[in-house]
């Protein structure tokens, strides 16, 4: 009986304390958002690569660490192919510019794009054989792209002008099982450090494992030389040998160093000479047709293209109601947000907003994020609100205006201008409001720590309190409190000009 009562007891001891450590980590997290002051912030970081541009934000930044998050801005170049990655973190990408494909690798779903093998031409030469792998997916300006955490993916732009994308890592996030430092793998080439604040330390420790004492370095010399081999790149594969990469995948010694990738200078993000060839479902009929009009003809039809899919995404969503259960490998993983026929909330005065969650992208529910798409007219306003189950991040995509976030205490934490590029972050519960200036508008994306988050408006809470209410909580009569409700818009769009005309 005892050895059962102290198995019990111990199992009860190690919940208690992991409860115990779990409960301080949280609260370490949550103590970050002690934030007297926010500041607008841009890259801190950039690596440039053969065809493109990576660029961070130090993750220690006071706002990030309070919103859990990281951030990269990626430039790729025409033609220009950035490298299979993976992150414990989930991932949400919003399209500022450009188009391309991307394809994800997800473990135990087919290879359902695939062409003939064939060995010999009509001439009687020999032809490459044919290639297979899994879905490939387009994605356009607007964008908003969800990749789960530890899933592969690549991107090439096959557009005439950079592919710019803002990408989110929610390192706070359930799914991933390190801690909060943002991590990047590469499945290949030699990338650089993307977030160096955070892997100076980790290169430290690193180095101190792998020194030796003076006196017993010939002993270990075959197992230095081993690790100086296994260091030379910065991918997975980097750090195994040549020779354990042929034996694995049963190949020669020479690609076995190619995928080491040791000496590669290209970066993260290399340019595909002649254009990257994939399997298209798109007939050779109709890409002759393509190649016989001009480029501006071939835009409007890709477009067109787009569009297509869109309605055969939303055909899928009325056959999973008809009992068609989509799976992991065919799911939709992107949404386009900046369409103004997607708009939810629309003002033709003050702009309009749009939202992706977990409703219209199903996904989003095992990432735990969403986002939203505003743009704002000129001298357009979003007025005062607050998210009130998520952190948010405002990034500007174009224009500028103002923003002004409050704190509980009713103190003023942000009021200021922002432009394009700039980052904002809105902790949860703190009321904000933007407005776009007068000279042009204001466009930006909001990334949110929830897949169902919420909104507050006060404007809202106005009409929804009785007057009495608001006449005693503010010292109003009852006339103000009547213009307090019902004047002005019913939403949360707002035209100055529009406003003052109501009076």
């Amino acid at each position: 009986m005892s050895k059962p009562f102290l198995s019990l007891l111990s199992l009860s001891l190690l919940l208690f304390a992991s409860a115990c450590l779990a409960t301080r980590s949280e609260f370490d997290r949550l103590n970050q958002c002690q934030l007297d002051n926010i500041n607008a912030l841009e890259p801190d970081h950039r690596v440039e690569s053969e065809a493109g541009l990576t660029e961070t934000w130090n993750p220690n930044n006071p706002e990030l660490k309070c919103a859990g998050v990281s951030l990269i801005r990626r430039t790729i170049d025409p033609n220009g192919l950035h490298l299979p990655s993976f992150s414990p973190s989930p991932q949400l990408i919003f399209i500022i510019q450009g188009k391309g494909v991307l394809g994800l690798s997800l473990p135990g779903c087919p290879e359902t794009y695939e062409e003939p093998r064939s060995s010999q031409s009509r001439q009687g030469s020999r032809q490459p054989q044919g290639d297979s792998h899994q879905k490939i997916r387009r994605f356009r300006k607007g964008d908003i792209i969800a990749i789960p955490s530890g899933i592969p993916y690549w991107t090439y732009n096959h557009g005439d002008e950079p592919l710019v994308a803002i990408s989110l890592l929610d390192t706070s996030n359930i799914a991933n099982q390190l801690d909060s430092t943002p991590r990047v793998f590469y499945l290949g080439g030699n990338p650089e450090t993307e977030f160096p604040e955070t892997q100076e330390e980790q290169q430290g420790r690193h180095r101190q494992k792998h020194s030796y004492p003076v006196g017993r370095r010939s002993g270990h010399h075959q197992q230095q030389e081993e690790s100086e081999e296994q260091n030379e790149g910065n991918s997975v594969l980097s750090g195994f040998s040549s020779e354990f990469l042929a034996q694995t995948f049963n190949t020669e010694e020479d690609t076995a160093k190619r995928l080491r990738s040791p000496r590669d200078e290209r970066s993260q993000i290399v340019r595909v000479e002649g254009g990257l060839r994939i399997i298209n479902p798109k007939g050779k009929e109709e890409e002759e047709k393509e190649q016989s009009h001009s480029h501006s003809h071939r835009e409007e039809k890709e477009e067109e293209e787009e569009e297509e899919e869109d309605e055969e995404e939303k055909q899928r969503s009325e056959e999973r109601k008809n009992g068609l259960e989509e799976t992991i490998c065919s799911a939709k993983i992107r949404e386009n947000i900046a369409d103004a026929a997607r708009a939810d909330l629309y003002n033709p005065r003050a702009g309009r907003i749009s939202t992706a969650n977990s409703l219209t992208l199903p996904v989003l529910r095992y990432l735990r994020l969403s986002a939203e798409y505003v743009r704002l007219y000129r001298n357009g306003i979003y007025a005062p609100h607050w998210n009130i189950n998520a952190n948010s991040l405002l990034y500007v995509i174009r224009g500028e205006g103002r923003v002004r976030i409050v704190n509980c205490q009713g103190n003023t934490v942000f009021d200021n201008k922002v432009r394009k590029g700039q980052l904002v972050v809105v902790p949860q519960n703190f009321v904000v409001a933007e407005q776009a200036g007068e000279e042009e508008g204001l466009e930006y994306v909001v990334f949110k720590t929830n897949d169902r988050a919420a909104v507050s408006h006060v404007q809202q809470v106005f009409r929804a309190t009785p007057s009495e209410v608001l006449a005693n909580a503010f010292g109003l009569r009852q006339r103000q409190v009547t213009e307090l409700k019902l004047s002005g818009n019913r939403g949360p769009l707002v035209h100055p000009r529009s406003q003052s005309q109501s009076h």
